[in-house]
């Protein structure tokens, strides 16, 4: 009976401990990136804080689909408790009152200013003067050279292209190469017209007005980045493919440029192995002093729940935080957004000093300006709006000035009057 009544006892406190941990469930996006890291720190954070249980729900495969995702559930009443959302789309949730301000738990916080978090990389998660998310991964857009076949084509390998003039002057000697070599690409498609911005943004463009009410890419400086993409294609051969294929046949050792966003560089560095060298450069651009797109994901809070809010701030403060942070940038090739783990020689000090690749995208930081979304309630169509006409762009069915006609009247019919 002894014995019956005290595993009855020792059954209780164990399911009454289990049952006392606040759960919260957590939605991320581009698991091809992600899926490693989130799971890694999920299971860090929870390791030492046994109170909180993190559920991480299936993976979106873009940022587009995480906020769509998140207004389903609000109508549906299951919008996750926190959400990883691109930088460029958050004014989407916020507008509509979704999301959670974070203005005050971090006011309640005794110690903030000696956690480490970079001021300019809280300030790429607020909206409109108010911090909306905690930054956990920012990128920008960086060259990637396989070095062998820049060398092969009489290129050289400590002289890297600097202008897409370059860039377009190293295709031709590498199309000269013959075979299944190709010359270059861009990752044009990449979520949130991320690499559209770089190239607008980096030929001193801008994507809206002021008021954000209508297009501001028809422009002088618009139309040298549209052409650039139309002689990416006419002129230097680039492939009309999909990132993916672009990315597989940069790591099989067939390209020899590739455009993208840095958040890519551990991933591609694992699939290249040692097939070839590879070295990173500053993204190409007209002028040295121009402003570079840099964007990511950031950790939103959507719980009503005090109690789920107050677990969720703990993850989403840990997110941020130097052990996190030291994860995040090892395990893809996004920025870390928090100075303690930057510094610290054991966390990302040491490895920086020995990864001159990983270095490229932290020398950028000083021109970096936001990832822009679109208000109101076609801001993801009007992604795909811009996608559909730099595709005829790309595939040579469109001059840029016609592309351009028409994508800034498709752009304007959708924004809000």
């Amino acid at each position: 009976m002894f014995r019956f009544f005290l595993g009855a006892l020792v059954a209780t406190l164990i399911g009454g401990s289990a049952s006392a941990a606040t759960e919260i469930n957590v939605l991320y996006g581009l698991p091809w990136l992600f899926k490693e890291t989130h799971e890694t720190i999920a299971r860090e954070f929870m390791a030492e804080n046994p109170g909180i249980k993190v559920n991480l729900l299936a993976p979106a495969k873009s940022y587009e689909e995480v906020v769509t995702a998140v207004l389903r559930g609000a109508v549906a009443g299951s919008v996750p408790d926190v959400a990883f959302c691109g930088t460029n789309l958050m004014g989407v949730v916020v507008d509509r009152a979704l999301a959670q301000p974070l203005d005050q738990f971090i006011s309640d916080e005794k110690d903030w200013a000696k956690q480490g978090y970079i001021p300019g990389m809280l300030a790429t998660s607020q909206v409109d003067g108010k911090q909306y998310g905690m930054p956990f991964a920012l990128s920008t857009p960086i060259a990637y050279y396989n070095i062998d076949i820049v060398k092969r084509a009489g290129g050289d390998p400590d002289n890297l292209p600097k202008t897409w003039d370059d860039v377009l002057a190293l295709s031709e000697k590498i199309n000269k190469l013959g075979g299944d070599t190709k010359s270059m690409f861009i990752h044009w498609q990449t979520t949130g017209n991320y690499l559209w911005q770089a190239l607008l943004f980096t030929n001193g463009g801008k994507l809206l007005t002021e008021d954000k009410k209508k297009a501001a890419f028809n422009s002088p400086e618009g139309m040298r980045a549209l052409t650039a993409l139309h002689d990416f294609s006419a002129r230097a051969k680039m492939p009309n493919y999909t990132r993916e294929q672009g990315r597989q046949d940069f790591t099989a050792g067939m390209l020899g440029m590739q455009f993208s966003s840095s958040a890519e560089l551990t991933l591609v560095t694992k699939q290249i192995g040692s097939k070839f060298e590879l070295r990173t450069a500053p993204f190409p651009t007209p002028r040295l002093d121009t402003k570079i797109v840099s964007g990511g994901a950031t950790a939103m809070l959507f719980a009503k729940d005090k109690d789920k809010q107050k677990a969720a701030w703990a993850y989403m403060k840990y997110l941020s935080g130097a052990r996190a942070q030291t994860t995040m940038a090892r395990l893809t090739g996004y920025i870390p957004s928090n100075q303690i783990a930057i510094d610290t020689p054991a966390m990302l000090g040491d490895y920086y000093a020995k990864a001159p690749n990983a270095r490229t995208s932290l020398q950028q930081l000083p021109r970096a300006t936001a990832w822009v979304g679109f208000p109101g309630d076609n801001s993801v169509k009007i992604i795909d709006v811009i996608t559909d006409n730099l595709e005829s762009v790309v595939a040579l069915r469109a001059a840029p000035k016609d592309a351009m006609v028409r994508m800034e009247a498709e752009v304007n019919a959708l924004l809000p009057k």
